[in-house]
């Protein structure tokens, strides 16, 4: 399985199913407990947002001055068992993969399911991102989240859409989604707060980002000016029985609140770090034909990113993603990313964006025909042990791993396989 996730500077993916060269055997750096903090506070001192994302999970959040913040276990835990299967916090489908994938949980869509698809927007152009959802569950989730306010904004999104498009843009696609959700009253402003960031000097950001956010406030002030005289329509009929009783009104919870530009670059700047391009293989939705765009043959022919190496910052500590890094140096890792991709789409989740590095990671990745992703442990892991799942190629000889992880983290691996392999371990 081939997962890739994004970090500002570099786009690439990581091979995770069953590589190679797993280490089977528990890591020597299990860690005593009273070395490091078994709570991390976030910026606001607040452990309990850390506390939820990890609640009944057989892990904690740790923290050791190497590795900076991770999830380490909190018992014994057998191989294979499965430690998690996380919910994405949003997801998003590429723009090149809208027709192919569909638009809530990013599962190819199956020609020969075309019957059960369901246009989004309600059959509009939806500002130049309309598609498919693969059924009614998927639809009916959507409505209920997100996709009443996107609807109404219609084609007052295209002006965001087409500068993602146009400079191979998926981010500001995924805070939309996120910012519907918002507006809609489905999920709290603070959603994304305990993920680590990009950080800025108060009231400084880049500006292209303030730009992309004026977009989407245009767009998200006439949606939840249209959703809620839709939603005042649909309670008149409602009250007047005209709809036959059906009680489905639309929701009449709609506002802009905490949705400004602070929150936008918040949002940016976790997304440049914690979120993983998503990969759902048409094998995995079963049997039967898998829709490919007119024309193409809905293989990945390449945009640049190169298969091998994941690229993912979860910024745990690692120079840039430090709470101490220089401005100059966050600025330019944000700005120079590459955030384009031809996978299922983009999510980001919670606990996942936990975990650290490792070139013989514990932990392996596989996506769920749902969009979720499964972390299931690779070997044993003992207590107190840092989760690990590999930022980089397993098969990559060190030289090469240790030089794209240098490249990409701003730091220099020193685990267990790296040392062996360098000889560095036996001196």
């Amino acid at each position: 399985m081939i997962w890739i996730s994004s970090r500002a500077g570099c786009i690439k993916a990581a091979l995770l199913a069953a590589p190679s060269r797993l280490c089977r055997r528990p890591s020597c750096a299990v860690l005593d407990a009273r070395w490091f903090s078994r709570l991390v506070q976030d910026e606001s001192k607040d452990t309990s947002s850390l506390e939820a994302m990890t609640a009944g999970l057989p892990v904690f959040v740790g923290q050791t001055e190497t590795s900076g913040r991770g999830l380490y276990a909190a018992r014994f835990i057998p191989a294979g068992e499965n430690i998690h299967t996380a919910t994405p916090l949003v997801a998003h489908p590429t723009l090149r993969n809208l027709r192919t994938n569909c638009y809530h949980c990013l599962a190819p869509l199956r020609a020969d399911k075309k019957s059960e698809w369901i246009r989004t927007h309600g059959g509009n152009d939806g500002g130049g991102v309309a598609g498919h959802f693969c059924g009614q569950a998927c639809a009916s989730s959507a409505s209920s989240t997100y996709h009443e306010v996107e609807t109404a904004v219609g084609d007052a999104a295209a002006p965001l859409v087409r500068r993602c498009a146009s400079h191979s843009l998926k981010f500001p696609l995924a805070a939309a989604r996120l910012a519907y959700a918002v507006a809609q009253g489905s999920v709290s402003p603070t959603v994304t707060d305990a993920l680590v960031k990009v950080n800025f000097p108060p009231g400084v950001a880049p500006e292209d980002w303030l730009e992309e956010h004026a977009m989407l406030r245009v767009a998200l002030t006439r949606g939840v000016a249209m959703a809620a005289v839709g939603a005042a329509r649909q309670k008149n009929r409602n009250d007047d029985g005209s709809d036959g009783g059906s009680g489905n009104s639309p929701s009449s919870s709609f506002s802009l609140e905490g949705l400004d530009r602070d929150w936008y670059v918040g949002v940016l700047a976790r997304m440049h770090l914690n979120s993983f391009r998503v990969e759902i293989p048409p094998s995995s939705v079963g049997g039967g034909q898998i829709e490919t765009p007119d024309g193409g043959c809905g293989h990945d022919h390449g945009d640049g990113t190169a298969s091998g190496a994941c690229g993912h910052d979860h910024g745990h500590g690692h120079a840039s993603s430090s709470n101490n890094s220089s401005f100059a140096e966050t600025l330019e890792a944000a700005m120079t990313s590459a955030v384009s991709g031809t996978a299922s789409g983009t999510a980001l989740y919670a606990a996942p964006s936990l975990l650290n590095h490792s070139c013989c990671p514990n932990v392996e990745v596989r996506w769920l025909t749902d969009g979720r992703m499964s972390l299931t442990a690779a070997r044993v892991i003992l207590p107190n042990e840092p989760l690990t799942i590999t930022y980089v190629d397993c098969d990559a000889p060190v030289t090469a791993r240790r030089e794209k992880l240098k490249f990409a983290y701003g730091f220099a691996c020193t685990c267990e396989r790296c040392l062996e392999e360098t000889g560095e371990g036996t001196k």
